[in-house]
């Protein structure tokens, strides 16, 4: 996305709008306006939609290869397009097609990347003057984890409700088995869900594990990570969905040292050290009767 380019002769865009993983996700407390403050691992992998961006004479218009998916105004694309024509009333008519490849619903952050991409992708396409702090508060606006795919950067540590970010720099590849469902999972539902244990948890000390959490990573140590990791929405995604505790059973059974539930789920994943550990391990789930598609990718 970086570098200068020749606005006047582009007429299209194609971009990469890839999904992310919550490496980590602790609920630190509960908020006075309804959100919860959270600490979170963003990290952005190679599962990716494609957005292809075209300038047209007439108005804005959204179309996708996935059958049911809301084009209309309550697309995340098609808000991101009415704030930048908040700011820049005189933008011209695009064109935007949309290939899904990151599932709905499935705790990827795939609506927020598109969002994200679409805006990069904009801003590329016309040129516009538009400061990085300006697309940060727009992209806020549509979406907690629009911020972090803004950020074009692979891994960050996220806290408030996910708008303040910190670079998480990552050495090293690692590898992802994805068991995804095509039957998503309401974020608000999720959280509504959530039984709360009262005491707020220390952002500082938080902050530690995180930081260890990296180390264990990059070493490919996944067992001690294993002992940190948690996911804090799990027991109340577990009561909606019931096949995500079995999905991970299965994959720890099979030898997997590290296995997680995403955001809000449904979406399992297990963390590899390397592609013959994640073929391998994708090897023996065959035998496994489990109502979840995998899908084999790495960080990026």
């Amino acid at each position: 996305m970086r570098g200068r380019c020749h606005h006047a002769n582009m007429k299209t865009l194609t971009l990469r709008s890839p999904a992310k993983l919550n490496l980590h996700l602790r609920i630190l407390g509960k908020r006075s306006d309804g959100y919860h403050d959270l600490l979170t691992i963003f990290h952005r992998i190679s599962l990716a939609d494609t957005i292809r961006i075209r300038k047209t004479s007439r108005a804005f218009r959204l179309t996708t290869d996935l059958k049911g998916l809301e084009t209309g105004e309550g697309n995340l694309i098609t808000k991101a397009f009415r704030a930048l024509q908040k700011e820049f009333p005189g933008i011209g008519g695009v064109s935007v097609h949309l290939t899904k490849r990151i599932p709905l619903g499935g705790g990827l952050g795939g609506g927020s990347s598109n969002a994200a991409f679409f805006l990069l992708g904009m801003k590329k396409l016309f040129g516009l003057r538009i400061s990085r702090q300006k697309l940060l508060a727009i992209g806020k606006k549509l979406g907690a984890d629009v911020p972090f795919f803004l950020s074009e950067l692979p891994q960050v540590t996220a806290s408030g409700i996910g708008e303040k970010m910190k670079k998480l720099p990552c050495r090293g590849r690692l590898w992802f088995l994805l068991l995804v469902s095509d039957q998503g999972l309401n974020t608000k539902k999720v959280y509504r869900e959530l039984r709360w244990r009262g005491k707020p948890l220390s952002l500082t000390k938080e902050g530690r594990i995180v930081r260890i959490l990296r180390f264990l990573l990059e070493k490919k140590k996944m067992r001690e990570a294993a002992a940190l990791i948690r996911n804090d929405l799990e027991s109340s995604a577990f009561g909606l969905k019931p096949a995500i505790p079995r999905a991970i059973a299965v994959l720890k059974d099979l030898g997997a040292p590290l296995v997680r539930m995403t955001g809000s789920g449904p979406t399992v994943f297990a963390v590899c050290s390397s592609r013959r550990e994640v073929n391998d391990l994708a090897r023996k789930l065959k035998q496994n009767p489990i109502p979840f598609r995998k899908v084999i990718c790495h960080s990026v």
